[in-house]
């Protein structure tokens, strides 16, 4: 397992590299065993959720015959509130099933800039990872299903579901596509994909998730081009997207074309005068 302990103020030497981190609290990154987080700082919320869930007893017993032939996967960062609820849940869910916890690997995702979502060696990528947490569930070391983020029923009724190959779809589906095409496709080629994608994507899920793309998987990755060309896409989709005009803008910012960036701030203001992170961005992009 790989450890990356942050310090306020301090550069620190982590899996990618040398990396400043403000006011960010300690993490995990790399395979993780249950053990760490039953370790301070990670120990408090660890044991709050994983003693206060009660999985549903009923559905714990269906669970254990066709839980048998099935590995699980969980990605996630100690940094995401998602993550801390969800992953001790699903702990306290596998002890209850009397599950072989040998079968189970934990992932934790960095959540510094330009390393954003991922680990040492990059597994997240094999899976599509996409948000936290995603727990990956394979049969044969292949995918069945996945819960993202949040169960939508619970995690004992969803995981139920996936192993009676009943659902539950997973959420985020034009992210996914987006985040798909991303991993699979020189930059270029999905750029130009992306012009006419509108369709494609509003067949599978609200595109609002593209502007949560856009931000954390690309422009905290350093990739400003490949955001403008998604937040152009988003914005064709939804013209009065506040987030997506400022991140426009921040993008713009990025590859250097702070005029293009004042007139995407302002965009933002003229939709949403009280907005104050438009009116900082708008104020500071006048001053150039």
């Amino acid at each position: 397992m790989t450890r990356l302990r942050f310090v306020s103020g301090v550069l620190m030497v982590g899996a990618f590299g040398i990396s400043s981190a403000a006011e960010t609290p300690s993490i995990l990154v790399g395979k993780i065993v249950r053990a760490d987080m039953q370790k301070a700082p990670y120990a408090d919320w660890y044991e709050r959720q994983y003693s206060g869930y009660r999985p549903a007893k009923e559905l714990v017993e269906k669970l254990k015959a066709p839980l048998a032939g099935v590995s699980i996967e969980a990605y996630f960062g100690t940094w995401c509130g998602d993550s801390r609820r969800q992953i001790p849940r699903l702990l306290r869910l596998l002890d209850a099933a009397d599950f072989d916890e040998s079968r189970v690997t934990m992932i934790g995702l960095s959540d510094l800039s330009m390393e954003f979502k991922k680990a040492p060696g990059n597994p997240e990528a094999k899976r599509l990872i996409h948000r936290t947490p995603t727990i990956v569930l394979l049969r044969a070391g292949v995918e069945i299903g996945r819960i993202v983020e949040t169960p939508e029923t619970s995690l004992e009724a969803d995981l139920l579901a996936i192993l009676e190959s009943r659902g539950p779809t997973p959420k985020y589906g034009a992210e996914a596509w987006i985040h798909q095409l991303f991993s699979e496709r020189p930059a270029a080629e999905v750029e130009k994909a992306l012009e006419s994608a509108g369709p494609e994507v509003l067949k599978r899920s609200d595109p609002d998730s593209l502007s949560h793309y856009a931000e954390y998987d690309l422009l905290r990755n350093g990739r400003a081009r490949e955001a403008k060309a998604l937040l152009d896409l988003h914005l064709k989709l939804n013209p009065r997207s506040v987030a997506g005009h400022l991140l426009l803008s921040d993008a713009l910012v990025s590859l250097g074309r702070t005029a293009e960036a004042l007139a995407a701030a302002e965009r933002a203001l003229a939709i949403e005068p009280s907005n104050t992170r438009a009116q900082r961005a708008a104020a500071k992009l006048r001053e150039f």
